[in-house]
């Protein structure tokens, strides 16, 4: 293969990966962790960028660091793709669809743009209905992947516990049961609890590794869940301290006389590093230029990033403490205009709140809207750094133990886990699609109706594979957007 071909094909790469990430981050409905199947679909079955082995390393990275998900995926699959030039496009061009949605709707709210947010509802149930039938599609495919690797079984059990454990609420609201689940156990736990078990246990589960393990992990889920069947704070604290000095004692015992040093994976990791703090720098300058209290937002808004483990939900908790809670922003501009517009727009929670809390300190600051614009692209630039930068610097960690025996169980149990958890978004996704019916005071049974209808005809159209998978994306919110309206004129 001559130099010119070889430019050639990673030419070829980097325009699918741009059109990839794109086109993902314009679909992006449910939140981080229900693009993964989506991701896969585009990234490796369809266009090949990397393997599934590559894919499956990004997912468990992504999954174990904070920010936003889908884009610290980006940046996995640039990364491999083109280096450090391919990991902050991928990754820009994943949250860029959302944020500068959220942005512009925020921007120009007034009385019309609550029927445009209506309209982009409508539309969204049908892409929600699409990402719950690639969710179940994903739950399939790892069941056939676990049987490749005779354990099917055991795989089985912890995709059906992490479901059972996580979905508990998500179930209670579509059953209209008006009681508090035992667990509805939150993912970050989950991980928590995933990651205690195969670093004491070491992955040999000895009649020992086995009884402390499963009393200390049923003693947690009786502490977090959200029963509280053991409510002594004092109980959990030590608790956790227990499982963290249990699995560090494991982890020392598996890297003894085994960790690896890389002087080159080190320059590595620092040329990423560098490269995302001068992206972060670079984009902050019209908001240095315009806003007083750039460094302030900048600041606190990397720190947010930083410590949003738990998806969306928990990084508007985050957000409210940083922002709302010191006077930066007022309690009805967060959750009025930035939390509402952001939950209704494909993307990553993280990357279009903290934008759009810019343009609303920019824009109040100065009462000009080009500072506005000048402090969102701030705080878009601090989501993405902060994500591609916790991600860069995890992954660094990973790759010098990926060899071990703890990392080969996480390759191999990481995901059913994952799975597991998709299954209990899906479950959120369905209760979204009824929350749109409950806000237009519709009977639950149209909404429920048009979400079958549309997941098996994704499944028909996945069968007969004559539809590429950003038709299946449009043909559902179309079908969507038009039953919506007409239902709507239906009922009154």
């Amino acid at each position: 293969m001559t130099e010119h071909t070889k430019k050639e094909k990673k030419s070829g790469k980097m325009g699918k990966l741009l059109s990839v990430m794109f086109k993902t981050g314009c679909i992006g409905f449910g939140g981080g962790s229900a693009l993964i199947p989506v991701i896969e679909e585009e990234a490796v079955s369809e266009y090949q960028l990397i393997d599934e082995n590559e894919y499956n390393k990004d997912v468990i990275v992504a999954n174990i660091t904070p920010g936003a998900l889908p884009v610290e995926i980006a940046a996995g699959i640039g990364r491999k793709v083109n280096g450090i030039r391919g990991m902050i496009l991928a990754a820009v061009l994943m949250a860029v669809p959302g944020t500068f949605l959220t942005v512009a709707i925020i921007s120009m709210i007034n009385k019309s743009s609550s029927g445009l947010l209506q309209q982009i509802l409508f539309a969204s149930a049908g892409v929600t209905a699409y990402i719950i039938f690639m969710l179940i599609e994903y739950a399939k495919g790892t069941f056939r992947e676990c049987r490749i690797n005779r354990n099917a079984r055991s795989g089985m059990f912890f995709l059906a516990a992490v479901f059972l454990a996580t979905s508990g609420k998500e179930l209670f609201q579509i059953f209209q049961l008006d009681a508090t689940p035992v667990f509805d156990i939150s993912t970050i736990q989950i991980l928590a609890m995933t990651f205690f078990v195969i670093f004491f246990t070491r992955g040999k589960m000895t009649r020992v590794n086995t009884v402390i393990s499963a009393a200390v992990v049923v003693l947690y889920m009786l502490c977090v869940g959200k029963a509280h069947l053991i409510s002594a704070v004092w109980f959990r604290s030590v608790l956790q301290i227990l499982m963290i000095v249990l699995a560090l004692f494991g982890l020392s015992r598996s890297l003894k006389g085994r960790m690896q040093f890389s002087l080159r994976s080190f320059k590595k990791l620092l040329a990423e590093e560098v490269s995302w703090f001068l992206f972060l720098i670079i984009l902050s300058i019209p908001a240095f230029i315009l806003c007083k209290d750039t460094l302030l937002f900048a600041g606190k808004g990397l720190l947010s990033a930083v410590l949003s483990f738990g998806g969306g939900d928990a990084y508007l908790a985050i957000a409210d403490g940083m922002f709302v809670n010191t006077d930066m922003i007022s309690y009805s501009d967060f959750y009025q205009k930035i939390a509402a517009s952001a939950n209704a727009l494909p993307g990553s929670i993280l990357c279009k709140v903290l934008a759009g809390i810019g343009y609303v300190i920019g824009y109040g600051a100065e009462n000009n809207m080009l500072a506005g614009f000048a402090l969102a692209l701030c705080g878009f630039a601090c989501s993405v750094a902060a994500s591609g930068g916790t991600f860069s610097a995890a992954m660094y960690i990973y790759e010098r133990f990926e060899n071990l025996d703890i990392f080969y169980m996480i390759k191999i149990y990481i995901r059913p886990i994952v799975a597991g958890l998709l299954l209990s978004v899906s479950a959120s996704m369905l209760y979204q699609n009824m929350e749109i019916a409950a806000e237009n005071s519709w009977p639950f049974w149209p909404v429920l109706l048009l979400t079958g209808g549309i997941y098996l005809g994704n499944l028909w159209w996945k069968k007969r594979g004559k539809v590429r998978p950003i038709f299946m994306v449009l043909l559902s919110a179309g079908i969507s957007l038009g039953a919506c309206n007409l239902l709507g004129l239906w009922l009154g």
